[in-house]
């Protein structure tokens, strides 16, 4: 038989927790935990860096020799960045051309501080 643990008394609630503590209905969480998810793949934030520092939109067959991996393993990943917003592809004839839209860390931004 165990005996049960003691209560010591505790400060009332209002005066427990900051009044600022709460949630933000402004906050987009699914667009934050989108973009988290989108960049938790190293290799993601790799292609990601090497299109955000381009002036021009690059090509896909200029990423696949950066990488080292198949370009069917390179569209999974982009695929993951577009679907997430921080990458746009245009298509000419049979080849993408990825960039970085301008907004596309604007909710990620102003959620850090």
């Amino acid at each position: 038989m165990t005996t049960p643990l003691p209560t010591l008394p505790a400060p009332a609630a209002s005066t427990c927790c900051a009044p600022a503590a709460g949630l933000d209905a402004a906050l987009d969480v699914g667009r934050i935990a989108a973009v988290a998810k989108a960049l938790s793949e190293p290799s993601r934030v790799n292609i990601l860096d090497v299109l955000r520092r381009s002036e021009v939109p690059v090509c896909q067959c200029e990423l696949v020799p950066l990488f080292e991996i198949p370009q069917s393993t390179l569209s999974h990943h982009v695929a993951k960045l577009v679907d997430a917003g921080l990458v746009t592809v245009e298509r000419r004839h049979k080849w993408a051309y990825y960039s970085v839209p301008s907004d596309a860390f604007q909710e990620l931004i102003a959620w850090l501080p």
